[in-house]
């Protein structure tokens, strides 16, 4: 289980506290914060690897790079998922059905105040455009709960460290023609502030669709 954290002092806790620690063998917490977070989280038994470059997707890489187990699971730190609905989002490749499962919050149950209509709206719109540019129907691009088999994350090169780090691992994923699967999941709404830059993340998380879309 890999948690990419900046400032989630107020979260984490939470998080942590519902791991279903039978089914998890180790927990990542990849942390750049400046406050108590990584301390929280190494007094909760978690594993923190203090990340000094910034962006999301570098917290990610650093996790899988110092991942274990056969299959990395990405969860959000600001208690916006429900870690115990990792046991169903990890099934589908336990029994050899998929490689990739992500979590749609967009056929799952929306909690009251944790997507606004801008945010649902701009997830739909970039799910709809991957799905048209890769053929390949993706109901939530966007989900910062998934799982995948490690060992398809080795050797990956990118070029975006930031928000557009998971679509652009996805889009290098479905080239390759890996099997995918969605399950729906619940999102709550996010303890603590927002991390996200609405108009710049989306404008280049499409830059990345185009670039994967017309790429050799």
């Amino acid at each position: 289980m890999i948690v990419p954290t900046l400032n989630e002092a107020s979260a984490i806790g939470k998080v942590l506290s519902e791991m279903p620690m039978d089914l998890v063998n180790e927990v990542i917490v990849v942390d750049s914060s400046d406050d108590s977070t990584p301390k929280i989280a190494e007094s909760l038994g978690a594993k923190v690897i203090h990340e000094t470059r910034k962006g999301y997707g570098r917290a990610l890489q650093t996790g899988i790079e110092n991942a274990r187990g056969e299959i990395v699971v990405y969860i959000d730190g600001d208690y916006t998922y429900d870690p115990r609905e990792m046991r169903e989002l990890v099934k589908p490749i336990i029994w050899d059905k998929c490689d990739v499962v992500l979590g749609s919050r967009l056929r799952g149950r929306l909690l009251p105040g944790s997507m606004d209509r801008v945010n649902k709206v701009g997830n739909l719109i970039l799910s709809a455009v991957f799905s048209t540019f890769f053929l390949e129907r993706i109901d939530d691009t966007q989900t910062g709960f998934r799982a995948i088999r490690r060992s398809l994350l080795e050797g990956i090169s990118y070029r975006d460290y930031g928000m557009p780090y998971v679509t652009e691992q996805l889009t290098k994923l479905v080239k390759r023609g890996v099997k995918i699967a969605s399950i729906p999941v619940t999102y709550r709404p996010r303890v603590g502030s927002t991390k996200l830059r609405l108009l710049a993340d989306g404008f280049r998380i499409l830059r990345s669709m185009l670039r994967g879309r017309f790429a050799p």
